[in-house]
């Protein structure tokens, strides 16, 4: 193989496919990215796997020779960002080496033969269907910071997609303290069949916010428990789990007699100071309602205290419960409208955060014994 790449299309290239790349793991070639140079089309290819989740792209370039070889994609991805020329050069050779060179500088890396890179099929015979791109990541990006870490045992570490009739989309999302879901109208996935409901990984969701994030058409589709993802020049595959997600509507309070509301940006900010004393061990503030404003507090005895107020409406009785500080940040954050309002029974059930005027979000959070 030998090819010549323009260097700034060659790094945002790796960069999308080596977060796709297993970190830890016994098999190295996972760790690795196969390149095909491909002579009769003047193309660079490039697919990773963790064998969950996969994706390949593709770039022009001036192929000489083609060829296929897998290079580390952490350690290739580091050397071409700081090359100082434009255009770059790889070159193969006989003891697994890749050459990659441009004016000075030169560098050598160990690789793995292609032919013991797995099999990776991303189904390019099944049609995909058009979908509304911002709408979907919106939801995504509405959604993730709930979704629990895959060390989690006691919650499903995913996003669940689910018909909610008719007319809309819900994705919903817990780690066990707390929950959020965001709607989509039907017609932002016309014709797509979801059955009883699908659970994204948490690391395909992040993947497929990426690949959302450059403009363009986009199609998904459902096939053989993956969801497939294309759009130009590249297709991510991700493997759906298979679990059963819990029945979160029993933990959504049905009725919610009392309630105030607050500017978003005011109520942001002021928990972002209060939470500046917060640490690990001390991650709580207390809300103290009261007509017409709310009193936080927060704070540690090794650290220090801090107390903040925000004007809110509310013209109820006084109310005290603590949450932990950077759920509620992330849950207020989520809301799109200019007022959040908090909804609740009693100290004991979950605290809701909606938007005034948005009824497609709500983040719930467990309260806190402090």
């Amino acid at each position: 193989m030998k090819a010549h790449i323009d260097k700034v299309s060659l790094v945002q290239v790796l960069q999308r496919v080596q977060s796709t790349t297993e970190k830890k793991t016994h098999m190295p070639i996972l760790s690795n990215v196969l390149i095909n140079a491909i002579h009769e089309q003047q193309m660079m290819e490039f697919t990773a796997t963790d064998l969950e989740l996969s994706i390949w792209t593709q770039l022009k370039a001036k192929i000489e020779e083609p060829g296929s070889v897998t290079v580390s994609a952490k350690k290739i991805l580091e050397i071409v960002r700081e090359l100082p020329q434009e255009v770059v050069e790889f070159e193969t050779h006989f003891g697994n080496r890749l050459t990659i060179r441009t004016g000075r500088s030169r560098f050598e890396l160990a690789t793995i033969p292609a032919d013991d890179f797995p099999f990776v099929h991303f189904f390019e015979e099944i049609p995909r269907r058009p979908f509304d791109r911002e709408a979907l990541r919106k939801a995504l990006a509405r959604t993730l910071y709930s979704i629990p870490s895959d060390e989690d045992p006691f919650s499903v570490a995913g996003l669940y997609w689910h018909h909610l009739g008719p007319e809309a989309f819900r994705f919903v999302a817990s780690d066990g303290h707390r929950l959020v879901y965001s709607e989509v109208p039907e017609s932002a996935f016309q014709g797509l069949d979801l059955g009883n409901g699908v659970i994204i990984p948490r690391k395909g969701v992040q993947e497929i916010l990426k690949l959302l994030e450059k403009e363009g058409d986009a199609s998904l589709t459902i096939h053989e428990n993956s969801l497939l993802l294309g759009i130009p020049d590249a297709l991510l595959s991700v493997q759906l789990l298979d679990a059963e997600f819990p029945e979160y509507q029993l933990i959504i309070p049905d009725e919610r007699p009392s309630s105030f509301r607050a500017e978003k940006d005011p109520f942001v900010q002021a928990l972002k100071r209060a939470a500046v004393v917060s640490d690990q061990k001390w991650r709580h503030v207390r809300f103290q309602v009261k007509q017409g404003v709310l009193e936080l507090d927060s704070g540690n005895p090794e650290t220090g205290q801090a107390s903040d107020a925000v004007d809110i409406e509310y013209e109820g009785e006084d109310f005290t419960v603590s949450f932990n500080i950077r759920y509620v940040i992330d849950a207020i954050q989520a809301v799109e409208s200019s007022q959040v309002r908090f909804e609740w029974v009693d100290q004991f059930h979950g605290g809701v955060f909606v938007g005034a005027d948005d009824p497609t979000y709500l983040g719930l959070i467990m309260p806190m014994v402090v």
